[in-house]
């Protein structure tokens, strides 16, 4: 079940970009119908318009949907401004507390340990 969700989300997200050209695979297998049944200037004598009418009012309406779904993406991110003057003086990190100890010794080196970096043996 999991695994059918996460399909059928990755198939919204890739079908997305291609509604305009859905929109004409749809206008090209069903032109005879669009031109006979939905065209607005099929009572037109001499008309050549074969459905254009009707394939250019669904891009019309696809281009609009498309332009809303911008504008409501980039109403979604608000912007949240701070005035410095109002926020507390402390500083956002604690002082670390020094002592002259350190963990590491200065002038001291000691070499890797490469015993444990060595091809395998074959035993035959």
């Amino acid at each position: 079940m999991k695994r059918l969700a996460i399909i059928m989300c990755v198939i919204c997200v890739l079908v997305q970009p291609l509604s305009k050209q859905g929109i004409l695979l749809v206008y090209q297998l069903n032109k005879a119908y669009i031109a006979s049944e939905l065209c607005e200037n099929r009572f037109i004598p001499g008309s050549e318009c074969n459905g254009k009418c009707h394939l250019r009012k669904e891009l019309k309406k696809d281009s609009e949907r498309e332009q809303q779904s911008q504008r409501q993406q980039h109403s979604v991110i608000d912007l949240i401004a701070f005035d410095t003057e109002l926020l507390p003086a402390a500083p956002a990190i604690a002082p670390v507390e020094t002592s002259g100890h350190s963990l590491y010794r200065a002038g001291v080196y000691t070499s890797p340990d490469f015993s444990i970096f060595h091809p395998p043996r074959f035993i035959a």
